[in-house]
């Protein structure tokens, strides 16, 4: 059973932040199948931050896939953590690499993609892709782990056609 005494926004009232987002609102619970590989995605379709040069809205979609290690984040707090980026100013580029650092530092996962998917501003798409892969992680197990995300890829373009 999962240990759940260490989550204190999962069935709690919840308190919002609109700005200064930061990796210590996210929550993690340990990985109770440590020895298998396994892909968890997430999928935030209402992501939005401000232009830091206009102070305008962007919107986006930002896409979350890691390999577990040892932890994985609890989703209402990654809610939580990409709300409070609503208000705050960042490209696109810094606020998915941001994401990414933020994920692998409390997680440590084995490999970790942050994708955003921004909505077309001034006749330009941004798409920044970042990826952290554990150190530690050897040829072939990155390799493992590459196919099992590509395989849930496959899985997730047969489910919606978005």
């Amino acid at each position: 059973m999962s240990d759940t005494s260490r989550l204190s926004h999962l069935g709690a009232p919840t308190t919002y932040r609109y700005e200064d987002p930061e990796a210590s609102i996210l929550e993690v619970f340990a990985n109770q199948h440590p020895d298998s590989l396994w892909v968890v995605g997430l999928d935030c379709r209402e992501f939005t931050s401000l232009c830091p040069m206009t102070g305008q809205p962007d919107f986006g979609r930002i896409h979350i896939q890691y390999v577990p290690g040892g932890l994985c984040v609890e989703s209402k707090s990654l809610k939580l953590y990409l709300g409070a980026y609503r208000n705050h100013g960042a490209f696109h580029e810094d606020c998915v690499n941001r994401i990414a650092d933020d994920v692998a530092t409390v997680i440590n996962p084995r490999w970790l993609r942050v994708f955003g998917d921004f909505a077309v501003r001034g006749g330009i798409a941004i798409r920044p892709l970042a990826l952290r892969v554990d150190a530690d992680l050897d040829g072939e197990a990155r390799r493992e782990c590459e196919a099992l995300v590509a395989q849930h890829d496959s899985m997730m373009q047969l489910r919606r056609p978005d």
